[in-house]
């Protein structure tokens, strides 16, 4: 019997459906950018009351505050290694639901501390969540979207996660920075119990794993009744014969799949040497160092939003102009805004008064009783203070609009299936190692290279990133990935 026809109305109510499906997976994301931009809300509430929900006082150094942006990462290394496996072993949705835990906990545990190491290890945890997430979230959207909207619909992740960014900020000038934790748990529960459970799995999961019964019943949900479910099934795996074995480790060593995951690897350093992790965790230091005195939680909430606009021109854009492209233009637009950023701070000199400036040094010193206080206080008010604000919302519009989320994409569209959350899981944990390292040298690098020379470095990194694009990089628009 011939299959029914699917009308343009039926086809907006599946991909309504599907919509919906790519939210409730990537809502942990929200929680996930609250936690990357958390260290703004610190650092802003520390130049005021060092004090915690429980009355004891915190007292961070540089290199503490840039251990509260890059702990986060070095917690989402495990979370890479543990997803590799559980994503294959258990499942994309069990594994989304597995990774609410150490985020829960983690959250708590920032909005509880009374001191710098519970900090730390609430940041490590909610990155151990972040990291389980980034291996079962994009492939999950990636399996169940159809062909054609599959790159914007891997961009609700991002959606999410700057909503996440935005929000924490929003939520710091009327709340603490450890009342604002506790939204960040809300989030992680309502993401493990609420949404979670009444997703249904990957077909492609299920198809590799021989649950044909269960794929074709997923595949008829989300495919329509045009699509033959028995030739999908043969087509992946077919796609995932040569590779679908016990031993999947081992074929990340072939030189077809080893030279992608290089590639890969790659692309990740450009990004992460860039600065496209450091506009997110450090924004209001950066400005506060460019000289730039206008309210830092109002500034860095412009940032953020500039950052959720990238994102929305970025999912017009990628089924459409392609995910080279993206890239590339992303790369060009860190490279001037950095560029810029690092000329005013070069130049800055010349336009600040500096009588002014001792008299602030001066409060920095006064206000011993953080040390993080000193680089904190902003400089006085200038006609230029436009400027560099200006240079990093466009260096944020650039990184949001390819060089932030497109690694990851491709990472999830490189592989087949039976591969797919080990590949993607090492290209995610040599990511993160170099996010730590930029992150933990974002001090160490503004103090020997001066901060124009840090901002000029990640410019120059990025214009790197155009030829490596437009020669290394392979298309994936439009393509069936297996």
């Amino acid at each position: 019997m011939e299959s029914p026809k699917e009308t343009s109305s039926l086809r907006r109510v599946r991909i309504f459906k599907q919509t919906l499906m790519f939210l409730a997976s990537s809502w942990g994301y929200m929680a996930g950018g609250m936690s990357l931009t958390w260290p703004n809300v610190l650092a802003s509430d520390l130049l005021t009351d060092n004090s915690t929900l429980f009355g004891t006082h915190l007292r961070l150094s540089e290199s503490q505050m840039d251990m509260v942006g890059s702990m986060m990462f070095v917690g989402s290394l495990p979370g890479f290694l543990a997803a590799s496996w559980l994503v294959r072993a258990i499942g994309r949705r069990r594994s989304m639901m597995v990774s609410a835990v150490p985020g829960l906990v983690g959250s708590l545990l920032i909005a509880l501390a009374i001191n710098t190491e519970m900090i730390l290890v609430g940041r490590f945890l909610e990155g151990t969540s972040y990291g389980i997430m980034g291996v079962a979230v994009r492939p999950y959207i990636v399996e169940i979207a159809d062909t054609e909207i599959r790159g914007s619909a891997v961009v609700a992740a991002n959606f999410l996660l700057q909503i996440g960014s935005i929000s924490v900020i929003s939520l710091g000038v009327p709340f603490k920075w450890y009342q604002v934790s506790f939204f960040s748990c809300a989030v992680h529960a309502s993401y493990g119990l609420l949404l979670l459970p009444f997703l249904p799995e990957s077909p492609t999961f299920l198809a590799v794993t021989n649950k044909d019964e269960k794929a074709k019943r997923v595949l008829h949900c989300i495919r329509g009744p045009d699509v033959d479910v028995e030739a999908v099934l043969r087509d992946l795996k077919k796609q995932n014969e040569s590779v679908n074995n016990k031993k999947s480790w081992k074929v990340l060593a072939r030189p077809e799949i080893l030279k992608q995951v290089l590639i890969l690897f790659g692309v990740f350093m450009v990004s992460n040497f860039s600065g496209v992790e450091v506009i997110k965790a450090n924004t209001s230091r950066i400005l506060q160092s460019a000289g730039v005195s206008l309210d830092m939680e109002v500034s860095t909430v412009m940032v953020a939003s500039v950052l959720f606009g990238g994102n929305f021109v970025m999912m017009l854009l990628l089924d459409r102009a392609g995910r080279r492209r993206c890239l590339m233009l992303s790369f060009f637009l860190l490279a001037v805004g950095y560029s810029i950023l690092g000329a005013f701070v070069f130049l800055g000199a010349g336009l600040t008064d500096p009588h002014m400036t001792v008299e602030v040094s001066a409060i920095g010193e006064a206000s011993s009783s953080v040390a993080y206080y000193t680089d904190a206080v902003s400089t006085p008010l200038t006609t230029w203070d436009w400027v560099p604000l200006a240079a990093l919302m466009l260096a944020a519009f650039g990184q949001a609009l390819g060089s932030g989320p497109i690694p990851w994409i491709l990472s999830s569209e490189y592989f087949p299936t039976s591969i797919r959350s080990q590949a993607m899981g090492m290209c995610a944990l040599v990511g993160s190692l170099q996010a730590f390292a930029a992150m933990q040298l974002f001090s160490p690098m503004k103090t020997v290279l001066t901060p124009a020379g840090l901002y000029w470095s990640y410019a120059c990194t990025a214009a790197i990133g155009l030829p490596y694009t437009f020669f290394l990089i392979r298309e994936t628009k439009g393509k069936s990935i297996g």
